[in-house]
């Protein structure tokens, strides 16, 4: 047998014999896995029984507040002053400029919180002087609903005229309408120096506010809804154009009065007699609050 043949027998027996020890050999390959596998998996723990519910800790029940009587909450310029039912309209005399015997007579029907009203007050103050001895004007009261502070304005604008004070009084308020609550009524009738006692009995007088209400009543069924207002010898104008739209009114009742004096009627008469040529139900305005100035001697 030559030397190649050996060395490949030799080699072979080495090989055969590597396999059979590989053979022989127990692995420790799937015990290493579930060793690992152990000690990845973290160990169960027995679940404990739950504990029974506990119930809620016991909470008084929520006792309501204790009803408290309503506050009466006041703002400053809504003083509500009732007027009684039957009470009679107080018999003030109307504030006026010009004398009561004047051919023509111009009321003037007003808010004290209408913007507008204002305008025309400034003007008309300078109508007697205009027409000197020929015309009156007389301040009529509509103190509209839509205006919170209009009645307190108009009460307070009377009880001042109670102390002779009514022009002055009227010149605040208008110069400020939106200064027009309770505590600034108060404070304008103390720059005046008017006796603040009277002044305040005299504001809440029923009897003044159901005036001041009769007047814009009447005022309201003659068709005069808005404000500024006026009727010259029983001529409406509802609204303000200008002073010379008035004036120009006046001077055409002054020569309409002078025909009817020619004539021989007094100025009563003829005053009366133009309220019934002008107006469209000159008996509730001759016969009302309105008209009183038309009526008199």
């Amino acid at each position: 047998m030559n030397r190649g043949i050996w060395i490949a027998l030799i080699v072979a027996a080495i090989f055969v014999g590597f396999a059979i020890g590989r053979w022989s050999v127990p692995s420790m390959q799937p015990q290493e896995s579930e060793q690992l596998e152990a000690k990845v998996e973290a160990p169960k723990v027995a679940e404990s029984p739950q504990a029974p519910a506990q119930p809620a800790p016991a909470v008084a029940p929520v006792q309501p507040a204790p009803t408290q009587p309503a506050q009466v909450f006041r703002p400053s310029g809504e003083l509500q002053v009732p007027i009684p039912p039957g009470t009679l309209p107080a018999k003030d005399p109307s504030p006026a400029r010009g004398p009561a015997n004047a051919k023509v007579i111009l009321l003037e029907i007003s808010d004290f919180q209408c913007p507008v009203c204002k305008r025309a007050y400034e003007p008309l103050r300078n109508l007697p002087d205009d027409f000197p001895g020929l015309v009156q004007v007389v301040f009529k009261h509509n103190a509209l609903d839509m205006h919170r502070n209009a009645m307190n304005a108009a009460a307070a604008s009377m009880a001042a005229a109670r102390q002779g004070k009514f022009d002055a009084y009227a010149d605040i308020l208008f110069e400020n309408q939106r200064a027009l609550g309770d505590e600034a009524l108060m404070s304008y009738a103390e720059r005046l120096g008017l006796d603040l006692e009277k002044f305040k009995k005299d504001f809440v007088d029923p009897s003044l506010r159901a005036r001041i209400k009769a007047e814009g009543n009447t005022a309201t069924e003659l068709g005069a809804r808005g404000t500024p207002a006026f009727i010259i010898n029983g001529r409406q104008q509802v609204g303000w154009a200008s002073y010379e739209a008035i004036k120009q009114m006046v001077q055409q009742e002054i020569t309409a009065m002078d025909g009817i004096l020619a004539s021989g009627a007094s100025i009563k008469d003829a005053r009366i007699q133009r309220v019934r040529s002008n107006c469209s139900n000159p008996e509730l305005l001759l016969d009302s609050a309105l008209g009183i100035e038309f009526t008199a001697k």
